[in-house]
């Protein structure tokens, strides 16, 4: 167990970088190169929108070796597609991605899960470090983006090989029963729903409010902050209580979180605060998640694809569009009936 914690360990550091070049930096990179918004917004969509879709392909199958080592092949290449400025092969290299790590990351964390039990977020936690950390050097480095992803993207690839042939996890096949779960699978959707407004309003928001701008990176770094510590601790007292109950309260207290930004807008110190929550709004949420889906489906594999798809795909983008039309004053009202609405599905 010790060899696949350090394993894992470092895939998530590699693999949660490789994800901070993405959402941090290479926006700003595509738009050096004259894509225009509209542009750089579809390209963008094309790996989540492949997250969503993968899952499907294995309805009537269960993921084999050879696929799993394909789509770390094929992330591999199509990482060299980003070295291209045409905006097709850039769409593609991102929706090829996003197929792969439907694969990959959601077979990785179906072992994580299956290996480390509850002390799952004692390694994750490495992936919130790397992702801070990226944050923090680059920028106040200059590096070229696409080579610091494409060798993040190799590297990150090459730790997953070990695991081609995990025994550990059974590969039963199981069609997944969303209706065993529905309220879960429904409620879900409406609670990453409510999280599109945050991850594309806050910073706009708060500076709207009278935040300072020297203050937002520290509110953001808050959420990381908090998020690592529960990783860091969650193995002592998550298995206390059902992973039910523990999906059911961090919906609850984001939803507290939304309605704070609203009511307390442009109040540093009580933002600052409802960030904090964010260690139960996804840390603790995202471990009880693959817990309840690890205990409630034979095909965990599977089971993860369509969480990661459904969470990180089908409603990042749904609340990514519907955060753009409710955007204003009353936005995180919205968003916290959004996430209140889930509450009460859970109940």
């Amino acid at each position: 167990m010790q060899r696949s914690f350090i394993i894992l360990s470092v895939y998530y550091f590699l693999f949660f970088t490789l994800i901070g070049d993405y959402v941090i930096f290479m926006p700003k990179f595509f738009e050096s190169k004259g894509f225009s918004a509209s542009e750089i917004g579809i390209i963008f969509s094309s790996l989540p929108i492949a997250r969503f879709i993968t899952p499907f392909l294995y309805l009537k199958k269960a993921i084999t070796k050879k696929d799993y080592v394909l789509s770390l092949i094929i992330s591999s290449f199509s990482s060299f597609l980003l070295l291209s400025n045409n905006f097709f092969l850039l769409f593609i290299a991102f929706f090829l991605i996003g197929a792969s790590f439907s694969v990959t990351f959601s077979y990785i964390e179906a072992i994580a899960i299956e290996k480390l039990k509850e002390k799952y977020g004692k390694s994750r936690v490495y992936g919130s470090i790397g992702f801070m950390l990226l944050g923090i050097v680059f920028s106040y480095i200059n590096a070229n983006l696409v080579y610091s992803y494409i060798f993040l993207m190799i590297a990150t690839n090459l730790v997953a090989f070990y695991f081609a042939d995990d025994k550990k996890l059974k590969r039963s096949f199981e069609k997944i029963d969303f209706l065993k779960t529905y309220k879960f699978w429904i409620a879900l959707i409406l609670f990453q729903i409510s999280f599109g407004g945050f991850y594309n309003f806050f910073t706009i928001y708060n500076l709207n409010y009278g935040i300072s701008k020297k203050y937002i990176g520290w509110l953001w770094a808050i959420g990381v902050i908090a998020e690592i510590f529960v990783f860091l601790i969650q193995h002592n007292f998550i298995k206390k209580l059902k992973p039910l109950k523990w999906l059911k309260f961090s919906i609850f207290l984001t939803a507290i979180r939304w309605l704070m930004l609203y009511i307390f807008a442009g109040n540093l110190i009580l933002i600052a605060l409802s960030q904090t929550i964010h260690a139960f709004s996804f840390a603790i949420f995202h471990t009880a998640a693959l817990l309840y889906i690890s205990s409630q489906y034979k095909n965990k594999t599977l089971a993860q694809q369509f969480y990661a798809g459904i969470a990180y795909g089908l409603a990042a983008f749904l609340g990514s569009l519907i955060s753009g039309k409710l955007y204003g004053e009353y936005l995180y009202l919205y968003e916290a009936l959004f996430a209140f609405i889930a509450f009460l599905i859970m109940l």
